[in-house]
């Protein structure tokens, strides 16, 4: 496919507005979980529960995204995935607020599949208008939903201080997000539509590359990365905490690793086009490993920021260069992005528990080694990432 070269900075500018307001729209509604808790009298385990639909609802439509991409483009499913998405948040606020669990829950379930869908749309045109682009901007690409997620808790943080309710803010976000993913959708390029021998192919092609021996290893990498992101944003505080820290101190300790990671996310494309996809992937890893077991080591020290920060920093990569690298034959690329981005809501609804019954058994900092060792396991696996084809050292 060839893109004219004044229209990449266009389309660069779309996907990471859709990554942006699939952010938003994520993080709006996990940080309002204490007043989600209040205004459905849930307990903490029910809330867990609760949590868990959104990624369930990705789970289920996470599948089919590539056939629909493949059947009607990326600008209609990308247009229909923000607006249901939008909408359906919208509409939880109400029923939040208004007490109704039931309806809550189904609402909730219907908010995770359109976003799971949008995110599959925005990963499957971030690595096609980086090989469009001179540069690599996939990985900041990447750090818009960062800077999203980032939005949203300070966007949060300054409704909560003005009182305002929660189906209001829901509302207000929904439509910000819905205009402006509107206008990022259909400002996407029209690309070469497939005929129906292509459309027929497509559920072969998509099963076939499951038992691919380079998409297998390279969706191990990108689950490892995934492992370790989500064990930070889940245990890290807790960890921290039975450690002696504040609540308000492992606070402020997530916070610098996601603005980091994100930061990362932002610059990552001069790492990436100086050293190359796979020496990106095998740095990331490692520096991962060193800030985990860092985290580990370090109890209730100072290092434990330290700790965090190479967490962080070695994190903001490795994921994005895993998508891109799926991506190398345009031919397999909707499968095969379709694939790992499947593998992360499979990680998503799995991790949490597993880390927690080993933290259980052996102690929250212990449950930490199982990312180090599949970290490591990773590095060694890292030249799978290598572009299929020549052109330079991305």
């Amino acid at each position: 496919m060839v893109v004219q070269a004044p229209k990449v900075p266009v389309w660069t500018a779309a996907v990471f507005v859709l990554f942006l307001m699939r952010g938003l729209l994520f993080n709006t509604w996990f940080s309002r979980g204490p007043d989600v808790q209040r205004l459905l009298e849930a307990s903490t385990l029910q809330l867990g529960l609760i949590a868990m639909l959104v990624p369930v609802g990705g789970l289920l439509a996470i599948g089919p995204a590539g056939a629909l991409v493949e059947r009607f483009g990326s600008r209609l499913v990308a247009t229909a995935g923000y607006i249901l998405a939008s909408v359906s948040l919208a509409l939880a606020g109400f029923a939040i607020q208004g007490g109704n669990l039931p309806v809550s829950c189904v609402l909730l379930v219907l908010f995770g599949a359109p976003l799971a869908v949008v995110d599959f749309v925005g990963n499957y045109e971030g690595t096609l208008v980086d090989k469009a682009a001179r540069r690599s901007v996939f990985a900041a690409i990447h750090g818009a939903f960062g800077l999203g997620m980032l939005s949203a808790a300070f966007l949060t943080g300054v409704v909560s201080d003005a009182g305002m309710s929660l189906d209001t803010h829901f509302g207000l976000i929904a439509l910000i997000a819905m205009v402006a993913s509107v206008a990022a959708s259909l400002a996407l390029p029209r690309h070469p539509t497939r005929g129906r021998p292509a459309e027929k192919a497509a559920e072969p092609r998509s099963r076939a590359v499951w038992f691919e021996r380079r998409s297998q290893l390279i969706a191990l990498i990108g689950f490892t990365f995934i492992m370790a992101e989500t064990s930070a944003g889940t245990w890290v505080p807790i960890a921290m905490t039975g450690a002696g820290f504040t609540p308000s101190q492992a606070a402020y300790a997530l916070s610098l690793f996601w603005i980091l990671m994100t930061l990362g996310r932002l610059l990552g494309g001069f790492v990436v086009d100086a050293i190359g996809r796979y020496r990106t992937v095998l740095v990331s890893c490692l520096v991962t490993a060193v800030g985990v077991a860092g985290f580990m080591a370090a109890g209730d020290s100072p290092l434990t920021y330290v700790a965090l920060a190479l967490w962080g920093l070695g994190l903001a990569l490795g994921f994005p260069m895993s998508v891109a690298s799926m991506s190398d034959d345009p031919a397999k690329a909707s499968a095969r992005v379709n694939m790992i981005i499947m593998i992360v809501y499979l990680a998503n609804l799995t991790v949490g528990p597993a880390l927690g019954g080993i933290g259980e058994a052996f102690g929250v900092y212990a449950a930490f080694a199982v990312p180090v060792v599949l970290l490591l396991v990773s590095a060694s696996l890292a030249k799978v990432t290598r572009p299929l084809t020549g052109g330079g050292p991305r």
